[in-house]
């Protein structure tokens, strides 16, 4: 019941025409609430679960996939890195980062990690919203259930 709550919430905000509002300190705080609460509600079937804080303290990047790999979350610090909104890029492939300086042989050594389903650790030369480019660090893991299911690739990402 809570989840319906929460989508029917989301879906609401979504829809508002407002483009800015005066900031209190209690705004930020609640981004972050909302932030830690959508991802500990996506870990909640992983085997092994993450302290999304202390990723976020170490100023990295989170971007989870599904298992069609496409993104179903990004956190906030994603516009820092890049350009793009994290609602921007929700339902998109993280190839979205790529262009055509991109090299092909770590674009390679990725998808062999994907289809392997094993962790990996790669720096790729990404392109901003702007088109400029930038190297990324990309640490990436797959997450699985307790049955041993694949469900998630989840990627740490901080300019390199």
């Amino acid at each position: 019941m809570f989840e319906e709550y929460e989508k029917a919430l989301e879906k609401h905000q979504k829809s508002l025409k407002v483009t800015s509002l005066p900031l209190i300190s209690w705004d930020f705080y609640g981004l972050q609430m909302h932030e830690i609460k959508e991802f500990n509600t996506l870990q909640n079937n992983w085997k092994d679960k993450i302290v999304y804080v202390d990723i976020i303290e170490s100023k990295k990047v989170i971007i989870v996939t599904d298992h069609n790999f496409k993104i179903i979350f990004s956190s906030r610090n994603v516009t820092e890195m890049n350009g793009y909104n994290y609602r921007e890029i929700i339902g998109k492939s993280p190839r979205i980062f790529q262009g055509k300086e991109t090299s092909e042989e770590t674009k390679n050594n990725i998808r062999l990690a994907i289809k392997e389903r094993k962790p990996f650790k790669e720096v790729i030369l990404n392109y901003k919203k702007n088109g400029e480019t930038y190297l990324c660090e990309i640490d990436a893991l797959p997450k699985f259930d307790r049955k041993g299911n694949f469900l998630n690739y989840i990627a740490f990402e901080k300019t390199a």
